[in-house]
């Protein structure tokens, strides 16, 4: 009896836990089919970040971009999304054996702004990278994009993960304040850091963004930003005033921290090898943001001079124990770097960015925090900061080398870009290995290498063209004359300023100005080039057409071509062996090959070319006796060798 009475006891609450276990199951199924059913029903969007490569349908799909729309994801109504995207950069869907693959996170710095691609880290170091390592399969994938921080870097990092990164380079954290879900931006998430997270896992989810999209309609935003007339600084500018050491101070140190801790964590379990970049930005050519509107900025300029500095920094001084406002920091700077006491001026230029309290630049908390990082996560640590201080004035960061608050003049770009590729050499992150050539063996050793192709040398293969200078130029100018720079939000319509320029310049750059096709432009400003006899700035609009259209042969062999004529034979080698992968059996790209190894004098590797050319050359050609004399030619070069 008592047997029995257990075991009915038994089935009675294994029922009544069935039950309950049913009951509590039911809400999630029902939400199950409903995220089913949204789906199905084509509602809501994903936004990955990477996507194919438009081609024909008739042809395979064999290249991945960044998606130009990935911004949206963070955005209920897209038209409340500001116009930035990562920049169109095309890398194979299935990686090679022999590929090294790097990308690169970060915001508008990291982008290039105002140059665009070539100005940015990718476009510079994919440059220097030709010379470095000509005989390596290098891809630099660049997810930077303006506006974003490293909320955005974190959820960009699972997706960059599964593209088998062989290295990921960041230069991050200008945009933690006032960037797209920044503590204190017009942008800004609600609820908090835990309820960003959230934000980020959740916004995936079908049944989530129909949530989103009823709070909006039924709640306007009645706090996002207008763009009318608007650059991006003064759409996201919310919060203008977070003092130093303030609650929304540290909920930005906090964030900064935690996420950037999470992105590094994470690459870490993945064996990804990280190199994070320490901040640099404008110190003595950018007034404090917080002052422009209470601050006669150029009557105190004005009154400068080395008699009354002394004076003045008594002043300043008595005045900074009670009242440590930016101004009087920046002021006690000005009249320290003109009585020649330049590291306190530095330093008082440095607390004078650290007590703005509109914050588009990083407080200097920021290097300690990334130093601290990557010691933690054992990442690589890139001295930005002395990089553009050694190549400043008195150590002082200024005009030189930033264009207004934190954006690198051309000469800054480089550096920054240089200082990556200090300690991608000296740490031999990339390994110089032979590529994998079509049909034929090659080796390029005579190739210069990172020891002894010099700073000075690679100034001039800097990428960016003479109508990117001009398209940088305008925006600057156009940035500078808006919110923060100036002291109304709203300064209104202002009159469209151009360049200085050459006529065909100044069309090429009104075309990308206006958004035109950038491959018509670039291939209009090589007939332009190439009719005025200009073979330098010809060759840098060849190389760049190579670089971006990556399946595109003819543009290769037309670059190695230019380059052959500067007698620049190891770009020439570069852009030749390029076109020559592509198209293996075409006599003209194997003879130009051929030649460029020929005046490397790799005499070896241009009789192998010379010899595929004759087995591919019918007798009855008039190139067949060319070829023959070449190769003798070359045999007797490598005989004299031996």
């Amino acid at each position: 009896m008592p047997n029995t009475l257990s075991r009915t006891k038994s089935t009675y609450f294994a029922k009544q836990l069935s039950f309950y276990l049913i009951l509590i199951a039911i809400p999630f199924i029902i939400l199950l089919l409903l995220e089913l059913t949204l789906r199905l029903s084509s509602f809501g969007d994903d936004y990955p970040l990477f996507i194919e490569k438009p081609t024909n349908k008739t042809q395979p799909t064999l290249y991945l971009q960044p998606n130009p729309k990935v911004i949206n994801r963070y955005f209920s109504d897209e038209t409340l999304a500001p116009k930035v995207s990562p920049d169109t950069v095309y890398f194979k869907k299935e990686k090679s054996e022999a590929s090294f693959r790097i990308f690169i996170q970060g915001g508008s710095t990291a982008a290039g702004f105002p140059y665009g691609r070539w100005g940015s880290l990718q476009g510079m170091l994919a440059q220097r990278f030709k010379r470095l390592y000509p005989n390596k399969e290098i891809e630099i994938i660049n997810t930077a994009m303006a506006a974003v921080n490293s909320y955005t870097l974190l959820d960009f990092v699972d997706e960059i993960i599964e593209q088998k990164p062989d290295l990921v380079l960041i230069y991050a954290g200008h945009n933690e304040y006032l960037g797209i879900m920044g503590v204190g931006s017009a942008f800004a998430a609600k609820g908090g850091r835990f309820a960003t997270l959230m934000h980020l896992k959740f916004k995936g989810w079908r049944i989530y963004q129909l949530l989103q999209k009823l709070y909006s309609f039924g709640f306007s935003p009645d706090t996002q930003p207008s763009k009318l007339n608007k650059t991006l600084m003064s759409q996201v500018a919310k919060e203008k005033e977070i003092p130093l050491n303030s609650d929304l101070y540290q909920q930005g140190i906090t964030q900064f921290t935690g996420n950037m801790s999470l992105i590094l964590q994470k690459y870490q379990t993945a064996g990804i090898p990280v190199v994070l970049g320490n901040l640099v930005s404008n110190e003595s050519g950018q007034v404090p943001f917080s002052s422009v509107e209470k601050v006669d900025w150029q009557k105190i300029n004005r009154s400068l001079s080395k008699d009354n500095a002394a004076p003045a920094i008594a002043r300043l001084n008595s005045r900074l124990s009670v009242d440590k406002k930016a101004e009087n920091y920046y002021q006690l700077a000005l009249n320290l770097q003109l009585s020649g006491r330049f590291s306190e001026a530095k330093q008082a230029f440095v607390l004078a960015k650290d007590n703005d309290l509109l914050r588009f630049r990083a407080p200097s908390e920021f290097n300690v925090i990334i130093e601290s990082l990557t010691k933690q996560y054992g990442a690589g640590l890139v001295d930005v900061q002395a990089m553009f201080n050694e190549n400043s004035t008195q150590g002082i960061v200024g005009n030189k080398l930033i264009l207004e608050h934190l954006h690198p003049t051309i000469e800054g770009y480089f550096l920054l870009a240089e200082a990556f590729v200090d300690y991608i050499t000296e740490h031999n992150v990339i390994v110089s290995t032979t590529a994998i050539v079509p049909a034929i063996s090659l080796t390029t050793s005579t190739i210069p290498s990172a020891e002894t192709y010099s700073r000075d040398k690679a100034r001039a293969d800097i990428p960016i063209s003479a109508v990117d200078a001009l398209y940088g130029d305008f925006v600057i100018h156009n940035l500078v004359n808006d919110f923060p720079f100036t002291s109304s939000m709203n300064p209104g319509k202002k009159d469209i300023v151009l360049p200085t320029s050459r006529k065909f310049e100044k069309q090429a750059l009104i075309k990308r100005i206006e958004k035109k096709s950038w491959l018509t432009i670039q291939k209009q400003l090589l007939v332009e080039y190439q009719q005025r006899k200009e073979v330098p700035q010809a060759a840098k609009i060849a190389g760049a057409i190579s670089t971006a259209m990556v399946d595109n042969h003819k543009a290769s062999y037309i670059a190695g071509q230019l380059y052959q004529q500067l007698k620049d034979w190891p770009l020439a080698s570069y852009y030749h062996n390029k076109a020559f992968q592509q198209q293996a059996e075409n006599v003209h790209y194997i003879l130009a090959l051929a030649q460029d190894y020929f005046f490397l004098k790799e005499y070896a590797q241009s009789l192998l070319l010379l010899e595929k050319a004759d087995s591919l050359v019918v007798e009855s050609s008039p190139q067949k006796q060319k070829i023959l004399q070449h190769k003798a030619s070359v045999q007797q070069r490598l005989n004299n060798t031996e």
